[in-house]
């Protein structure tokens, strides 16, 4: 691959993973997938009105990405549980990982991740944006409903059983915000926070994320978080310190860095999307997420074409074609869908 093959915005829409605007394969989601040829695409409650109609349009997506680019699209939705499952009933109901934490039991929390992969599997979604890893310190914590809790070994022990859970049953799962958001107070949402911890070395924090790390985690997100002992200039997302010396190094983590959302408060104060995803690219990130304004993944691929580097194409590309390689081959009818959630009821 030399330069001449990354002077296109669709040379660069493989590291995408965007929001479309609605329950259908419409004209702005055929132009990301079809055109654009995007990597990914997230869903959430504006796309989702039944489990059938998720299977026909994941179907769809899936047919318009092999027609444009020859590869599977990576298909995600936030389906952690408690406060944030985009799926309802008659989908497998989670509990909140705070719950789950207070009890503590390794074993429920792996069946519930293996049912809730089977049934994301079911509809055509095959990549789970959770557990989330974040070690919570108490209440005033963002996390805190979406953490199992302030011990880092319950979180690490629970965590990965999640993780093993996920991939039983056919669903890639994203172990996240890389490197912890449990010891803020400001939501990343809305504005950028520095980290609280005055270990520098966040061994608290790390520890659930290293033991994802060497289970073999296909993915982590990262977290808008300025960790000033590392980086006192730049939130992990686009920091090379945090991605590359901390992540890939000190971690040892060798798959899919995707970031959060690059339209969240903590990085569109200083910088738009498409600079956002330049930097996070630049800094070691594989796979940019933007949400809401599907119009923005054009600019940045724009941006991307015009100044990224190619050698981070070709580590990146690498890597996500390794993730697709692992995705279920397995195929379900529409039929058998509707068979499935006929005969289900909300399960808590």
């Amino acid at each position: 691959m030399d330069k001449t093959q990354w002077q296109t915005p669709s040379d660069w829409g493989q590291f995408l993973m965007v929001g479309i605007p609605g329950p259908r394969l419409d004209h702005a989601a055929r132009g990301l997938v079809g055109d654009l040829k995007v990597g990914g695409v997230i869903l959430f409650a504006r796309n989702i009105e039944a489990p059938e109609q998720v299977w026909e349009l994941t179907a769809s997506l899936q047919q318009e990405a092999l027609k444009a680019a020859g590869r599977p699209l990576l298909i995600a939705v936030d389906q952690e549980g408690g406060p944030v499952q985009r799926f309802k009933a008659p989908f497998t109901l989670i509990p909140p990982a705070r719950e789950l934490g207070a009890r503590g039991q390794e074993a429920e929390v792996e069946a519930l991740a293996r049912q809730t992969a089977q049934e994301l599997a079911l509809v055509g979604v095959n990549v789970n944006l959770a557990p989330v890893l974040d070690v919570a310190r108490g209440p005033d914590c963002p996390l805190w409903e979406r953490s199992y809790g302030p011990d880092p070994e319950r979180v690490a022990a629970l965590g990965t059983a999640a993780i093993r859970g996920y991939l039983a049953g056919g669903v890639l799962p994203v172990a996240k915000h890389f490197p912890g958001l449990g010891d803020t107070m400001v939501d990343s949402h809305l504005a950028l926070t520095p980290a609280r911890s005055q270990d520098p070395a966040r061994s608290a924090d790390l520890l659930p994320f290293r033991r994802a790390a060497a289970l073999g985690v296909p993915a982590v997100m990262t977290a808008h978080l300025l960790v000033p002992a590392w980086d006192p200039a730049q939130p992990a997302t686009v920091s090379p310190v945090a991605l590359g010396a901390w992540l890939r190094g000190n971690l040892g983590f060798e798959g899919v860095v995707i970031t959060d959302d690059l339209e969240m408060g903590a990085i569109a104060a200083s910088l738009s999307a498409p600079q956002a995803g330049l930097a996070a690219l630049e800094a070691g990130a594989d796979l940019l997420l933007i949400c809401t304004d599907w119009q923005k993944a054009g600019d940045t691929a724009g941006l991307l074409a015009r100044e990224a580097p190619p050698a981070r194409a070709r580590e990146a590309g690498a890597r996500l074609d390794n993730l697709r390689r692992r995705l279920s081959q397995t195929q379900v009818s529409r039929e058998e869908v509707k068979e499935y959630f006929r005969r289900a009821s909300p399960k808590t």
